[in-house]
């Protein structure tokens, strides 16, 4: 696996957060959400990308009314996650 860094201007980063704990742990949600919504990532795969539960990710696109899509492709994903593939 390999890691890619962002550098994000400290006068965007700080629209995350305060801290740089929150700007990772806001931008990770926000890109997690993102790329559900454009239908590229299961829930599970985008929760796990947030590093948070799946039952968090779900009330997060809830309350921010994202509508659920499921794709053939984010089930398979969804399966792989649950078999701890991902």
């Amino acid at each position: 696996m390999s890691t890619v860094t962002l550098e994000i201007p400290e006068e965007f980063a700080r629209s995350f957060g305060n801290t740089d704990e929150e700007v990772e742990r806001n931008a990770r949600l926000e890109l997690a959400i993102e790329m559900y919504r454009e239908g590229r990532w299961s829930t599970g795969k985008s929760a796990e990308f947030a590093r948070v539960y799946l039952g968090r990710f779900l009330e997060v696109l809830r309350v921010r009314g994202v509508t659920r899509l499921y794709t053939e492709k984010m089930l398979q994903q969804d399966i792989a996650y649950a078999r701890g593939g991902i």
